[in-house]
């Protein structure tokens, strides 16, 4: 089995009943010792109520206002290294493979950590940006393992990869640049709620393990995704220059308290991809 003390997940208010239908199956899969679920968007009373009546007794559930993925996996890494964790964190919308059970030990053994790709995905622009770090065997099985670069030229400055789940290994979390993951909060509150919406936790993770020494994160296919689809905007040229319009905010906060050269051309790429598509909005109305 998972040689893991916590599997953890974290996931907005509205999207609860994902522990039942995935976060148990999950839990039961790997027989974590600790059971723990974030859960986003909470500031009443009746909320809390709701989670108890909800939620299985065995698992702890730990609630905030956070309102935003990147802001709640923040607190979840805090978390883990004050407590000493070694856990997988699991996306809530994923079922995880019954194989990865046997190769966690050979995979944290060899790679110190690694991130796990749904079935549904296949690889795709992954594989392009990714490196070969060869086959893990296990009982006659075998899979296998890349290296996705964290930083890169013009798509993706700071992306992690994979992320249907992620390896939080007692060594991952203690590598971790503490006053870097102030520096993420700090920038990202200050970026107006219904935008910061459009910053992905793969950024925010890349930005941090890039900052904390780690330029390659090993991942491997073994999860389904039970896509949701709840985007919110539905005119593609509206979502990019949003999305632009948050990475460029961001940039610009991260820049007043870590003034380095990729922090300074993540700022200048979004900020001309947001001109770009705020002028090409305007253009084509």
């Amino acid at each position: 089995m998972l040689a893991v003390d916590t599997i953890v997940t974290y996931l907005p208010f509205h999207r609860v009943h994902e522990v039942l239908y995935y976060f148990i199956k999950n839990a039961e899969l790997i027989c974590a010792k600790n059971r723990v679920v974030y859960v986003d968007n909470v500031f009443s009373d009746r909320q809390l109520d709701l989670l108890k009546k909800i939620v299985p007794e065995d698992i702890e559930v730990r609630c905030g206002n956070w309102r935003d993925r990147s802001l709640t996996l923040m607190r979840v890494l805090r978390d883990g290294r004050e407590e000493g964790w070694d856990a997988l964190l699991v996306d809530s919308d994923n079922m995880l493979d019954p194989r990865l059970a046997k190769f966690d030990g050979i995979l944290v053994s060899k790679h110190g950590y690694y991130s796990v790709l749904d079935y549904e995905n296949g690889g795709g622009s992954f594989l392009n940006r990714s490196v070969s770090l060869g086959l893990v065997k296990v009982d006659g099985d075998e899979a296998e393992v890349y290296g996705y670069r964290i930083p890169g030229v013009w798509r993706g400055i700071f992306f992690i990869g994979p992320k249907q789940a992620v390896r939080l290994s007692r060594s991952l979390l203690e590598s971790l640049d503490m006053p870097m993951v102030e520096k993420i909060e700090e920038s990202l509150k200050s970026i107006e709620y219904g935008i910061r919406y459009y910053i992905s936790d793969e950024t925010t993770l890349g930005i941090l393990l890039y900052y904390s020494g780690i330029k390659i994160m090993p991942w491997l296919v073994m999860s389904h995704h039970m896509c949701h689809s709840s985007t919110s905007v539905k005119d593609f040229r509206t979502l990019k220059m949003l999305a632009a319009t948050a990475h460029a905010q961001l940039g610009r906060n991260l820049l007043s308290k870590k003034p380095k050269r990729r922090i300074l051309w993540y700022y200048t790429r979004y900020k001309m991809a947001q001109l770009y598509n705020l002028l090409a909005n305007y253009v084509t109305r």
